[in-house]
């Protein structure tokens, strides 16, 4: 399973930021990239807080080759535009196509980008991040959690992790005072208190690592 990262990402060179920037009270919400052509991709995004002045600011933009407004909003300060981009001094979405990450949202204001992707595994991330830097951005990860099938457990859990947390939390073991102990979940399970007790602590530990 690949990982889903949360990032903030921060350079005058990536698209739209010169539109955003020109309209600071904008808010560009990222809800889907067409596969068209990397180099060149179309976005689908509304804006929030737009006006004229935003669209003569999209015109300005050099990453923008072409936009339509897919739905005006009825003067209620929120459009949907349709963008061809031109490919940007910051082809981010070039390197996503090369390391087979997937796109899942983005937040384009005037404090920069702030993503959501698929990554096939942290090697990818890893590339990602200094793809971005090395071209001057800056990249500040916020969140990272393993994605998982809906047949697996959460949090990146093992199957006998999340039977024993599922087990310890049911028997009171996390309870406050504790109403069973190590070897009582163990007995449960099948296994040495001791076995149960390293579970529990592997357990935790990923989930703490997934979650937090």
């Amino acid at each position: 399973m690949g990982l889903i990262a949360e990032f903030q990402l921060n350079s005058p060179d990536l698209p739209l930021t010169d539109a955003v920037a020109a309209v600071p009270d904008v808010t560009l919400y990222i809800e889907r990239i067409l596969v068209i052509d990397p180099d060149r991709p179309v976005v689908l995004c509304r804006a929030v807080e737009a006006d004229d002045g935003f669209l003569e600011a999209l015109a300005a933009d050099p990453t923008v080759d072409t936009y339509t407004t897919i739905d005006d909003g009825n003067g209620e300060g929120s459009a949907m535009y349709r963008i061809k981009l031109r490919n940007p001094p910051l082809p981010i979405y070039r390197k996503y196509v090369e390391l087979g990450t997937t796109p899942l949202g983005g937040i384009v204001t005037v404090d920069g980008w702030w993503g959501r992707a698929r990554f096939p595994d942290r090697d990818a991330l890893a590339e990602y991040r200094a793809f971005c830097t090395d071209r001057g951005g800056t990249f500040k990860l916020e969140r990272l959690t393993r994605e998982s099938s809906t047949d697996d457990p959460p949090f990146g859990l093992t199957d006998e992790q999340y039977e024993a947390l599922v087990t310890a939390h049911e028997a009171g073991y996390f309870a406050v005072p504790r109403e069973a102990s190590t070897e009582v979940v163990g007995d449960r399970l099948g296994i040495s208190a001791p076995s149960a007790s390293e579970r529990l602590r592997r357990g935790i530990d990923r989930l703490l690592e997934n979650a937090l």
